[in-house]
């Protein structure tokens, strides 16, 4: 096995920072060997930063060191979802005592190559497309996957990924509910912040017309365009910087409150610009959001025959709409699953909406009897850790804190 031929993992990290890196990954990459000695494979492949050679690098007393987890996807072969989910759960046990010894996590998916294969576009993919390193197995598996372009990308896909980092956001309004903020604590809200903040930004730059799978060219196509407000571009960049050499102490001095405060009217007018254009609305507004969106719902992807399909079934299912708007979006409504309406209830928590009817809408698909923004954040959240992100619901145990409806 050949080590040598993986490439930079960072954008700023030294030689000793990467001859690092490639040790630790060597030696995941070893039990990764051990584990699928007996196992059809297509390929190992490292995603996320460290796949695209983009990686972020914290200097510690002195001593460059990796920032972020180690993201790899394992591409089986001949397998189904219950025996790869099996797999998974065997490798991510054996890698523990490696991840006890680096201080570095690791993100493991275990998926279908035939599936992959066949599936339709998604951001994920096509990033993983050009912004991969091939660890074991057949290194043009990945780059032969060439239907995993930018025009074929949905756009409701592009706006799950301002809502999956959006709501970061709301979960940082929870936690610092909490008086007592160690520094761990004060690390994670900034690491929330900034996952946010890039979030929003690349999804600007895919509703322009301008996305890369590279965080290099989206942090120079964003300073190049005349067209986002200037004091955006200069947050965008500032996250953009933190991502590929993260120093703590200047967000760490910042009044956590204000600076969400701030950033939250800049990231109200990005959604409302992405969903104009996602729902050819350009007057669109919170009086009329929701139902535009359910409505929209209808006819999106109408014409495909997977997304038809899962339209009818969940149209079949037996629920009625929660507002009173027009019969489209009463339908549209119905094709919806909890993942596709979740999105659409966002904005009202990421930020701070004061409108009743929209309110209305939430709490009657929450089923919160308690209406108070508190409540119904509660209530949302504990939907989205049952279809979004189930990884924050051990944030909140680790930090004593209730998704409970109060009385």
């Amino acid at each position: 096995m050949n080590f040598n031929n993986w490439g930079k993992f960072t954008v700023r990290g030294t030689e000793e920072v990467e001859k690092l890196i490639t040790s630790m990954v060597s030696e995941i990459a070893e039990e990764f060997e051990r584990n699928l000695k007996d196992v059809n494979y297509e390929a190992l492949a490292m995603m996320g930063g460290y796949g695209r050679g983009e990686g972020g690098v914290v200097i510690s007393d002195g001593v460059e060191k990796p920032h972020n987890n180690f993201d790899f996807v394992l591409l089986t072969n001949n397998m189904n979802d219950e025996e790869n989910t099996a797999l998974k759960k065997k490798i991510m046990g054996n890698l523990e005592p490696i991840i006890n010894k680096i201080k570095i996590g690791i993100d493991l998916s275990v998926t279908s190559a035939s599936k992959l294969k066949h599936a339709s576009c998604r951001i994920i993919w096509y990033d993983m497309r050009f912004g991969h390193k091939t660890i074991l197995g057949n290194k043009d598996f990945v780059p032969s996957l060439t239907h995993f372009t930018i025009p074929k990308i949905p756009d409701w896909d592009a706006r799950n990924l301002l809502v999956n980092r959006g709501t970061l956001m709301i979960i940082n309004d929870l936690l610092l509910e909490k008086q007592e903020l160690d520094e761990n604590f004060k690390k994670l809200i900034v690491k929330h912040i900034v996952k946010a903040i890039i979030g929003y930004g690349d999804t600007l730059l895919y509703f322009l017309d301008d996305y890369d799978w590279s965080y290099v060219e989206k942090q120079k196509r964003m300073r190049n365009r005349n067209d986002v407000d200037v004091e955006f571009k200069e947050i965008y960049d500032e996250a953009m910087n933190f991502r590929f050499q993260p120093t703590y102490d200047d967000f760490m001095k910042r009044d956590f409150t204000k600076w969400m405060d701030k950033l939250r009217v800049h990231f109200e007018r990005i959604f409302l610009f992405c969903e104009s254009k996602r729902l050819k609305k350009k007057d669109l507004n919170w009086d009329n959001y929701a139902d535009t969106a359910f409505k929209f719902a209808l006819s999106d992807e109408m014409f495909k025959c997977k997304p038809f399909a899962k339209k009818v079934i969940y149209f079949l299912k037996s629920k009625s709409y929660p507002g009173h708007g027009s019969l489209g979006s009463k339908l549209g409504f119905k094709t919806l699953d909890d993942a596709g309406v979740l999105p659409i209830l966002f904005p009202l928590f990421a930020y701070h909406l004061e409108n009743d009817y929209y309110r209305e809408i939430a709490a009657k698909f929450l089923g919160s009897q308690n209406r108070e923004f508190r409540n119904l954040r509660k209530a949302y959240l504990n939907y989205w850790g049952r279809t979004g992100d189930v990884n924050f619901i051990n944030i909140l145990t680790k930090y004593e804190i209730s998704l409970n409806a109060e009385a």
